[in-house]
């Protein structure tokens, strides 16, 4: 599974890279739903300093740590939408790590250029 798409493609990073992004990606999969889930967390899961994680991340995705997290909230917030998600805004932004539903329909529509209630509501006109 892919969470945020990097600028440098997978097929241009070493098996080494790929790897441990992998492990990235699933650490961040498994704790999305947590709102209180930082960048600490995935540092010490690879036993490695914040520092130097934030560095070999930066490093190959160009994202901050901070950046990469968001954009795996707001995928799959996507997935969950395109998926029929039916329920509420505040039931959505809870279930992807956001406390506050105002703040995570600003990021989404950063993103995606459009509100998550309008696609909750074409779904459950569906």
């Amino acid at each position: 599974m892919t969470i945020p798409s990097t600028q440098n493609p997978k097929n241009k990073l070493t098996q080494a890279q790929q790897q441990w992004l992998a492990k990235v990606d699933a650490i961040i999969e498994e704790r999305l739903g947590d709102s209180t889930f930082v960048v600490a967390h995935i540092a010490m899961e690879l036993y490695t300093s914040e520092r130097q994680f934030y560095r070999k991340l930066k490093k190959i995705t160009q994202k901050t740590p901070n950046q990469y997290i968001q954009e795996a909230r707001i995928q799959r917030a996507r997935r969950l939408l395109q998926s029929g998600y039916r329920a509420d805004l505040n039931g959505l932004a809870r279930a992807v790590g956001y406390k506050r539903a105002d703040y995570f329909s600003n990021v989404y529509q950063d993103y995606y250029g459009t509100r998550p209630i309008e696609e909750i509501n074409r779904n459950k006109k569906r």
